[in-house]
């Protein structure tokens, strides 16, 4: 199979692999790689990420959902991770790919075909308190919904929904005050409510911790079987190699 029209998965990986155990890109293009540095570089850090499903040739029929689109532009905007960086992640084999998305969804082309209800992504954004916040995003963690749908059942903007639960994410229910105003700051809650609140906050932080455990798991496992993988192409490329070397010339 190919990995382009210029090399296949195979000769790409073996490339790949010696470049990786210590030889220069100049002596990798003498023996035949055909890709300038920056791309061949591009698929090195894919081969890292994902083995070698990320050597494989972009399928033409790959289909990916509006929501998957909108939150790699969302990540861009908001958590102002590159191009670059968030073709890696998602091993999305063309940053072109990912430019369209942001384009569509930064000029809201792209809301206005996604389905018939749109009014998540052209709202404008809502001043909410602590409490609402938290609640929102409780809501989000529990019920499994996408950033779109809880927009939607609680007529805030996407955008809000994204930061409230990324702030939440990285901060615990801290990253939810606004020390601007907005929201009532915690040192006025009564007690009761300060622990209602926090123990809200506490019981989805751990089924928030225990799902993400969870995937962490799955992902050594994942992780773990590449590995072996690799190990098993390197082997072949090594008795390759050997055979060829000893294979007699005429």
């Amino acid at each position: 199979m190919y990995s382009n029209m210029k090399h296949t998965v195979a000769e790409l990986e073996y490339y790949i692999l010696q470049y990786l155990e210590g030889m220069t890109f100049p002596m990798l293009k003498n023996l035949g790689l055909q890709y300038e540095k920056t791309y061949f570089l591009f698929k090195v850090r894919l081969y890292q990420q994902h083995g070698i499903d990320g050597l494989q040739s972009p399928n033409k029929h790959q289909h990916y959902s509006s929501e998957f689109r909108e939150q790699v532009a969302q990540e861009h905007r908001i958590d102002k991770i590159s191009i670059y960086e968030l073709a890696i992640k998602y091993n999305i084999p063309s940053q072109k790919t990912i430019r369209s998305w942001i384009f569509r969804y930064t000029n809201g082309g792209e809301s206005q075909s996604y389905n018939s209800k749109p009014e998540a992504y052209l709202m404008k954004g809502k001043k909410a308190t602590y409490e609402e916040k938290l609640h929102i995003v409780l809501d989000y963690l529990k019920n499994d919904l996408s950033y779109r749908e809880t927009a939607e059942k609680f007529q805030v903007s996407y955008n809000n929904v994204y930061a409230w639960v990324n702030k939440y994410k990285k901060h615990g229910s801290d990253g939810l005050i606004d020390s601007r105003g907005g929201s009532k700051p915690t040192a006025i809650l009564t007690n009761k409510e300060r622990l209602n609140v926090e123990n809200k906050a506490l019981k989805a932080r751990n089924e928030y911790l225990e799902m993400e455990n969870d995937a962490l798991k799955k992902l050594q496992e994942v992780e773990r079987e590449l590995m072996l993988a690799k190990q098993g192409s390197k082997q072949s490329i090594k008795r390759l190699k050997n055979f060829t070397k000893k294979k007699p010339t005429k």
